[in-house]
């Protein structure tokens, strides 16, 4: 407990240090890192033993997030093509990269390769598109800040869900939640993940419309209630995890964080979080 608190810390300071460094190329390189090491992590919990499929996976998924960055300049520049006519090419490559040793690559294997080189990274890389929400929204009188409150806000909705249902799991929980998955997890520890979530995400809106926002716009309502809906999606996306590593047989997708296991346990809510609350702001056009 005591190494995972620690270490829990350290994540933090470090999370700290990326939103301070968010516009420039060491964010782009911490990205396109953790990309490339879930992508092996998951690899390796399928057993994927292609080598010209786990290459080429693991090259794209750490290319996705400098693409994100300059895709833009380079297709302007160089080339002019559309990501999606780049990533059917892959798909392509992917199957004939099958046909090499076939042997021991499976239908799933690739499918999984899929998830994991472009499915995750694509989640990730919704950290730089909160950042840049000031440009991708120039109707709702977003700011710079706006876009660090977001990054801030999808880490609140998983991790302090995460923490909060833990404490009160672990002090009140009584009822379990999905037994069969997780037989840690209680009703009453998802009830005050929720809450917690809500709580905290509020008091992080009120710091920035108080001290931060340049901006008149104040939406309490609209924040309360996607904190609400992000905690369930975080749980969502840890239970989802849980459910992985039962399939494939392991306890850890990895050992790289003391205390936390490897990048997708660490992960496996916010991404589910970076790819909802993407979805949110697209769809329902939120205004905060």
């Amino acid at each position: 407990m005591a190494k995972r608190i620690v270490f829990g810390l350290l994540l933090t300071v470090f999370a700290i240090l990326m939103i301070v460094l968010r516009d420039t190329v060491l964010l782009t390189i911490v990205l396109s890192a953790i990309c490339c090491i879930a992508t092996i992590e998951m690899n390796n919990a399928i057993k994927l033993q292609n080598k010209a499929i786990m290459g080429i996976s693991v090259v794209v998924s750490a290319i996705v997030p400098f693409y994100y960055e300059y895709g833009e300049n380079l297709r302007s520049e160089f080339f002019n093509v559309d990501a999606k006519y780049l990533i059917c090419l892959y798909i392509l490559a992917l199957f004939i990269g099958m046909l090499f040793e076939y042997e021991k690559t499976k239908f799933t294997d690739v499918a999984t390769v899929v998830i994991s080189s472009l499915a995750i990274p694509f989640a990730i890389t919704r950290f730089m598109y909160l950042r840049d929400i000031d440009e991708v929204f120039t109707d709702k009188g977003y700011g710079e800040a706006h876009g660090i409150f977001l990054v801030l806000f999808a880490a609140f909705c998983a991790w302090m869900t995460d923490v909060m249902a833990f404490f009160v799991g672990s002090f009140l929980g009584k009822h379990k939640l999905c037994p069969k998955i997780s037989p840690k997890k209680t009703v009453e520890g998802a009830i005050g993940g929720v809450a917690g979530c809500v709580v905290t995400s509020l008091i992080l809106y009120a710091v920035f419309v108080n001290f931060v926002f340049e901006s008149e716009n104040v939406n309490y309502i609209a924040v309360a209630v996607m904190a609400a809906i992000l905690s369930v999606i975080s749980m969502c996306g840890d239970l989802t995890a849980s459910v992985m590593k039962r399939n494939f047989g392991i306890k850890d997708f990895g050992k790289l964080i003391p205390g936390h296991g490897g990048i997708l346990d660490r992960f496996d809510s916010i991404i589910f979080v970076l790819v909802a609350l993407y979805a949110i702001l697209n769809i329902f056009g939120v205004a905060l």
